[in-house]
């Protein structure tokens, strides 16, 4: 598969029978929802995903994806339902559990006003602000639903100030870098600012943690080309997307943020209900079939399944049914290819690329960081390619990348690396008598590049 598949952990996942065979069925990327459960939890399922790693000799990548500042209900400890029309109160929490929907949050009793449409559960709960009280807020619901403890809250086409994004998330930082976590999801950032300031404190920290920028606030949506310049990913988190902005701008949305991300030349992840129904059924609706169908068409990097196989029943069929649909559609994806006015290494991967489809070549590529690949991969080649590095670091990010299969080699020379690259692809079959390959490695400080073309007679 050249589009590549991410779960997210849960109780119906977390454990290493179910873990192993969502890596068995082509899931490679592992996401941890730091909203939910707690470090002990956590640290279980790192441990189960890392021993199954292991035990498979298959490499997987782990994303703590951190709360961040979201604002959540806090109670009640039992769902409760409200016809529409029905009121009712949120309330300040007070550090009790009670059956009273609560939320712990001063800012959003500062922004909330009176008219307010709030939002909840994906977009699934609407509610309209009556009356303001001390600290406590009336509320209609506009629908029938369900209040949960737990699920996000929003003041739709209102953002919550808050001057510190770091502070909202130091001690969950920390706790991803206890797990040796490989990526964080950073939620509801607004701007650059929030991704420089997580890099700095991991920088003085010593961790090289990758960062994750998830879109799904309205300063996002305007800053996203300037987000995904400092990121190393960019997810599309169309849940709470819905909750900032109509259901029916979300699809014009999603176009706007891949297409955005992917012409910078960085990796891009859609989440969020791509198979919903399948958190209680064995097969996915006809409708979710051609959203995935046109997420492979737009070449997205990654397609994240996050409650089908956190909380769902059929966690494995899930990804079994993704695979499918992937392998069915990602020869359709559209190519995009404008470099205008591109850096020279910009145009020197669209040059390999290029080339290697001219020739019906395989792509092999040595990198110390995985720029080069990633160059590479944002052209979407025709053909198959492969990275080799000696960094674990690199490898991991190798693998949130479109089209690109990593190879671990132990040289740290770009020729040796090439050298060693060839030989692995040869005894593990993944090149065949006949083949041509490009082998080449990233733009050097040097007067000459050579990019070798290899011819396997035997």
């Amino acid at each position: 598969m050249k589009t590549k598949i991410a779960c997210t952990v849960g109780p119906s996942s977390g454990n290493r029978e179910t873990i192993s065979e969502l890596v068995n069925a082509g899931c490679r990327i592992f996401r941890i929802n730091f909203s939910h459960g707690n470090l002990e939890l956590w640290k279980e399922w790192a441990y189960n995903l890392r021993q199954v790693s292991s035990n498979l000799g298959v490499d997987c990548v782990l994303i703590a994806d951190l709360r961040g500042r979201s604002i959540r209900f806090t109670s009640p400890i039992d769902a409760k339902t409200y016809s529409a029309g029905q009121t009712f109160y949120i309330v300040r929490h007070d550090g009790h559990e009670g059956d009273m929907p609560s939320v712990d949050s001063s800012e959003f009793f500062d922004a909330v006003s009176e008219n307010d449409v709030l939002v909840s559960d994906d977009g699934r709960c609407l509610m309209r602000v009556l009356r303001k009280e001390n600290d406590k807020i009336l509320v209609q619901a506009l629908s029938k639903l369900t209040v949960r403890r737990g699920k996000s809250l929003v003041i739709r086409n209102k953002e919550i100030p808050i001057t510190n994004y770091l502070s909202h998330c130091v001690d969950q930082i920390l706790d991803a870098v206890r797990l040796d976590a490989d990526y964080l999801g950073l939620s509801f950032v607004t701007s650059p600012r929030d991704i420089v300031a997580v890099r700095e404190f991991l920088d003085r920290n010593g961790s090289d943690i990758g960062l994750i920028a998830k879109i799904e606030t309205i300063s996002a949506v305007a800053n996203v080309k300037e987000i995904a310049k400092v990121s190393d990913a960019v997810l599309v988190a169309r849940g709470d997307l819905g909750m900032q902005f109509p259901l029916e701008e979300v699809p014009r949305l999603q176009e706007k943020i891949v297409g955005t991300v992917t012409a910078i030349g960085k990796p891009v992840i859609v989440a969020t209900q791509l198979l919903g129904s399948m958190i209680s059924e064995s097969v996915p609706s006809r409708s979710e079939i051609v959203d995935v169908m046109n997420c492979v068409a737009d070449g997205v990097d990654v397609l994240m399944l996050t409650g089908e196989t956190a909380i769902g029943s059929y966690p494995v069929e899930a990804v079994n049914w993704l695979r499918r649909i992937i392998e069915t559609y990602e020869g359709n994806v559209r190519i995009r290819r404008e470099i205008s006015q591109g850096q020279l290494v910009d145009r020197f991967a669209i040059g390999v690329v290029e080339l290697a489809e001219a020739l019906n070549a395989k792509i092999g590529i040595y990198t110390k960081r995985g720029n080069t690949a990633r160059r590479i991969s944002r052209f979407k080649p025709r053909t198959q390619v492969f990275a080799a590095s000696n960094d674990p670091k690199t490898i991991c990010r190798l693998m949130m990348l479109w089209g690109v299969e990593p190879i671990h080699v132990e040289s740290k020379e770009y020729d040796k690396g090439l050298e060693e690259l060839e030989q692995k692809l040869k005894e593990q079959n993944l090149v065949e008598k006949g083949d041509t390959l490009i082998l080449t490695y990233g733009l050097l400080d040097k007067p000459i590049h050579t990019i070798r073309i290899v011819q396997l007679i035997s």
